[in-house]
């Protein structure tokens, strides 16, 4: 039976190649067809499940939520860092304006002190021991007390510290009395930055398999996106034609077109189903959808007899999908 619904289909659809919609392009005379949900079948009931049966457990809709989740952490690890060097930032500055107000008293006593002259020694009296420190009499010596500002700063070290990754450590930069602070970019102004610490890179991420291009595919289906689903689906189909997701993804590329009112195109996916998967789990919904695509296209006696042949070749259908059949036979009086 199905060997004769393919000769009296194929007629019809090369006839119609000539009217046919481009996918990318072109136009075809209107069709008044009903939507898809005269067809006993809503937008959102699509195929989304691998080999298994139709219209079990929503499989794809856990798959996308571990695929937003994914995204969500890795976005949350992103702005963690970028929160770390925010707060090293800060801590930084708030480093360097401890020492900006520690030094500001210091330096405004300084011209006051070199201002009060110095007065000199007593001399020492008689009888009193003179082996005690006197700086007045040695103010080189060590130990001995220094105007501020006169120090000379101590060499630099010969070997710098290393940190546990192997860097040198920058010492926080010494800030001259009177110059300015950048406190917008955590550096004195007319320093270089201060480069940050480096970070290694995260391993390249591994490339999509098949399941998650099919996942990707159905969900653009699943949102309405029926022009990226074909894309995507076609190219699937392409790269993996002996998928176990093949008899799904081929179901699917031909909602993309029933969904559109492309059912000449649609027809062709539904008939592939059932010629080159017919032992499929997408089989007998396949077969539902190739008489409503003939029945849209005017080819009444083809679509009666996909409608019956779904009883015979598939006794153990769902329910479902042979109700529907009876319906749909006679909605066209079979």
């Amino acid at each position: 039976m199905i060997s004769r619904i393919v000769l009296s289909v194929a007629p019809l659809l090369f006839a119609g190649a000539a009217m046919a919609y481009d996918p990318y392009g072109g136009a075809r005379p209107e069709v008044d067809v009903e939507p898809a949900q005269t067809y006993n079948r809503p937008p959102a009931d699509i195929i989304d499940e691998g080999p298994g049966e139709i219209g079990g457990p929503a499989g794809p809709d856990a798959a996308a939520l571990t695929m937003r989740v994914d995204r969500l952490e890795r976005d949350l690890r992103r702005l963690t860092g970028q929160n770390e060097e925010l707060q090293h930032k800060v801590q930084v500055l708030e480093d360097q304006l401890r020492a900006a107000k520690s030094e500001a008293p210091r330096a405004s006593d300084a011209p006051a002190r070199s201002a009060v002259p110095s007065t000199p020694a007593p001399a020492p009296s008689a009888g009193r021991r003179d082996d005690a420190f006197d700086p007045a009499t040695d103010p080189t010596a060590p130990g001995a007390p220094r105007q501020l500002g006169t120090t000379q700063p101590s060499a630099p070290l010969a070997n710098p510290p290393k940190t546990a990754a192997g860097s040198v450590t920058t010492a926080p930069p010494v800030r001259e009395v009177g110059q300015p602070l950048d406190i917008a970019h955590g550096r004195l102004v007319g320093d270089e930055p201060i480069a940050p610490a480096e970070i290694a890179p995260p391993p390249p991420a591994a490339p999509p398999g098949p399941k998650e291009e099919y996942d990707e595919a159905v969900a653009s289906l699943r949102a309405g996106r029926f022009e990226a689903a074909e894309k995507s689906l076609t190219t699937f189909l392409s790269k993996n034609p002996k998928s176990k997701f093949a008899p799904a993804a081929t179901f699917n590329l031909g909602e993309s077109f029933f969904l559109r009112g492309r059912h000449r195109e649609a027809a062709e996916k539904y008939l592939e189903i059932s010629t080159k998967y017919g032992q499929s789990a997408q089989a007998p919904d396949a077969l539902l959808r190739l008489g409503q695509s003939l029945s849209a296209m005017g080819a009444k006696e083809q679509a009666c007899a996909s409608f019956s042949e779904i009883g015979v070749k598939y006794p153990n259908a769902t329910a479902r999908i042979k109700e529907a059949a009876q319906r749909e036979s006679k909605k066209i009086q079979c």
